[in-house]
């Protein structure tokens, strides 16, 4: 059980700190004195160690961030949705398998029954919400009510595919996801996990909203990019389950501590239930179109060679990434405030901050001459900060190019649509632009460019 010290800001365990004045260089931005930014915490047996708050929750009134800041958690809050609905069934009081229509007769008929799983796991089919409040002529989502998002839905006469056959990420899934919980417990969606998952947990300023904006001077405001500054952008959905959320980086380490150690949301039934993988109805495993199954909120399986529990969240203005690695007992997240970031760039800096590998990237950087001989060009690779700048020299052209490829986590290179991939073999690359081709790249010394 945590101690009375730990439910303030969490101690990190004894001679484990991460490097925090590297965590910070990761999430600063040297162009403005005055910016949103980030919160970042890194966790190992479910303890933080490390934390890192750069930035300003509110520009106007010079507020910095820190880790009881309020952040809009979009996607992020899919898991405590799906925990929400994960506690019912380790009751019993509702099934995987249960047809959704049993607590939600207004939706049609369709071509084959949906059941909560398919709801959880993204296969239902059910179009997505937020993509229809906007279809409507809702340019901004954060004035729409549950009702007319659930309204919406219901009037659906088709779902996107037959129900169960195919893999579509769905807010409006998650949103109907939600619906349910309430109905089966008879109070409010936000009401029952304040009672079954915050409170116990010890997280005491996280919330779901209802139909409601929080309250003024609580939260992290969104910002994005204006002339030489930045423009408020509170432009999120005051309503629960697909999103909602509203979460501190230090009630995310209670949730993290809860995962690795006090089980007590987190029950073996409960963890069953939220990292077991889903599978389309003919019984194959559920492909997420990134190499990767999708459980009870989380996206997980393998990234080169490693166990990964991953999930990301994106408004207009705010942008997180949360990754475990289950095998390490290890864990990272970042909250930002600014919708120009990629989340997951952050987070790849400061998992590197910490001398960790984010799952899936490069080990190493290719770097040296190479050639194709059916480009008849040279290519010199030189490793960057990223990824490797990509000297291109070839007769077709009168100067060489220089183009910058990132490194990915899904082992690869890649400069819009293009990619340079290692083989087995460190004197070849694959080279590929789109579907045109995928070429051989071999290492020369540096005479035969000459």
């Amino acid at each position: 059980m945590l101690t009375a010290a730990a439910l303030g800001v969490l101690a990190a365990p004894a001679g484990a700190q991460a490097p925090e004045a590297a965590m910070r260089a990761a999430l600063s931005d040297p162009a403005h004195a005055l910016a949103p930014g980030c919160v970042a915490s890194t966790f190992a047996q479910g303890q933080p160690v490390g934390l890192v708050a750069q930035g300003y929750a509110d520009l106007a009134d010079q507020r910095p961030l820190d880790g009881d800041s309020l952040f809009y958690a979009a996607s992020v809050s899919k898991q405590f949705t799906a925990l929400a609905a994960a506690t019912l069934i380790a009751q019993g009081k509702l099934a995987l398998d249960d047809d959704v229509r049993q607590y939600l007769p207004e939706l049609p008929v369709y071509d084959a029954p949906i059941t909560v799983g398919m709801l959880m796991h993204h296969t239902s089919g059910i179009r997505d919400s937020l993509g229809l409040l906007r279809m409507a002529g809702v340019s901004d989502v954060g004035t729409a009510s549950k009702d007319d998002a659930l309204d919406l839905l219901f009037r659906q006469q088709h779902t996107q595919f037959t129900p169960g056959t195919r893999y579509s990420y769905s807010n409006g899934g998650y949103l109907l996801l939600a619906e349910i919980v309430e109905r089966v417990v008879g109070e409010a969606f936000a009401d029952y996990a304040r009672r079954a998952i915050f409170a116990p947990l010890g997280m005491e300023r996280s919330f779901f909203l209802n139909d409601n904006s929080p309250a003024a001077g609580t939260f992290a405001h969104g910002y994005v990019p204006e002339g030489d500054g930045f423009a408020l952008r509170d432009s999120f959905p005051r309503f629960s389950g697909s999103g909602g959320l509203m979460l501190s980086m230090n009630d995310l380490a209670r949730y993290e501590y809860d995962i690795e150690q006090g089980h007590r949301v987190w029950t073996p039934e409960v963890t069953q239930i939220m990292l077991a993988p889903g599978r389309y109805t003919d019984g194959s495993l559920i492909d997420d179109g990134g190499g990767l199954a999708y459980g009870g909120g989380l996206h997980l399986g393998e990234k080169g060679g490693q166990a990964v529990v991953v999930h990301t969240g994106s408004a207009e203005a705010f942008k997180h990434a949360y990754l475990r690695l289950p095998d390490q007992h290890s864990a990272f997240a970042v909250l930002c405030n600014r919708g120009d970031w990629k989340a997951t760039d952050r987070l790849k800096a400061v998992m590197a901050a910490s001398d960790v590998r984010y799952p899936g990237m490069p080990l190493s950087s290719p770097e040296g001459l190479f050639h194709s001989s059916e480009l008849n060009a040279y290519f010199r690779l030189t490793p960057s900060d990223d990824g490797i700048a990509v000297e291109v020299t070839s007769p077709f052209i009168a100067a060489p190019v220089v183009q910058h490829y990132e490194a990915d986590d899904d082992g690869g290179f890649h400069h819009e649509t293009m990619s340079i991939t290692p083989t087995d073999n460190p004197d070849r690359l694959r080279l590929k632009r789109g579907t045109t081709a995928e070429l051989t790249l071999t290492r020369v010394n540096q005479e035969a460019a000459q």
